[in-house]
């Protein structure tokens, strides 16, 4: 009871620092050491993760997993190992990152450095792209087609086609060309995207449930992308071109 009492009182690095000690007591138990050193502009957020300082931005993941998503005057709203974190700046936190008896799948990234691998959507098989980078599970109207995805009655967007950069080289020069792409009656060219709601999402066998994608008919799409919707309900991290999703 005094322990408990003492801890409670305790200031929050003390008691990080207790944590750790506890934490490091047992080689059965791994953990990772946060602290928030500071928050600038509303956007971005310098974090110590396990003694490396690291620069996170909103909406996107760190290597090490941690997705910001909002900063309020002195404090950053997160996510790590999958699950909402809240500090403050100068707080410290021992977040437990035991992966040993989760489900976990590892991709390695191709020559390109995308992280390509079979997924399953609603059970039904595609390729697909993992980037960390998108904010959403992409889906090309043509896998949409060959899956069946109740797609067309739901509700839909109009979007213009984007420009296209055409490079060519001659004579040892570069010449880059920006092509609006145009209708057959020279109107710009549009497309439609539709928000579908998918019962679920595996990779490897890593899956996460009820989960809403984008079916879309931009021209040039050919690869399902799956994005921070789905990456943000597990633990990822990325290491040595290696990608690993933890199911926790």
């Amino acid at each position: 009871m005094r322990i408990m009492k003492f801890l409670m009182s305790a200031s929050p690095v003390l008691r990080a620092l207790l944590a750790m000690s506890v934490l490091s007591s047992s080689s059965a138990v791994l953990a990772t050491t946060l602290q928030l050193s500071s928050v600038s502009a509303r956007s971005t957020a310098q974090f110590m993760i396990d003694g490396v300082r690291r620069e996170a931005r909103v909406g996107l993941f760190t290597d090490e997993g941690l997705l910001l998503e909002k900063i309020s005057d002195d404090t950053a709203i997160f996510r790590y190992n999958g699950l909402p974190q809240r500090m403050r700046v100068g707080d410290m936190a021992v977040i437990d990152s035991q992966t040993q008896g989760f489900i976990s799948h590892q991709i390695r990234a191709d020559q390109k450095n995308k992280y390509l691998t079979p997924a399953l959507l609603n059970g039904g098989n595609v390729q697909a792209e993992i980037d960390r980078t998108a904010d959403v599970i992409v889906i090309p109207v043509a896998d949409a087609d060959r899956l069946n995805l109740p797609y067309k009655d739901k509700k839909s967007r109009t979007l213009i086609a984007p420009k296209q950069t055409i490079t060519e080289t001659k004579d040892g020069k570069e010449t880059k060309t920006v092509i609006e792409p145009k209708d057959k009656d020279g109107k710009p060219l549009t497309y439609k995207t539709y928000v579908l709601p998918l019962t679920s999402v595996r990779v490897g066998a890593v899956d996460v449930y009820g989960v809403n994608a984008i079916v879309s008919e931009k021209p040039g799409l050919t690869t399902t992308v799956i994005g921070r919707d789905f990456l943000k309900r597990v633990a990822p991290s990325w290491a040595n071109r290696t990608l690993t999703l933890v199911r926790r």
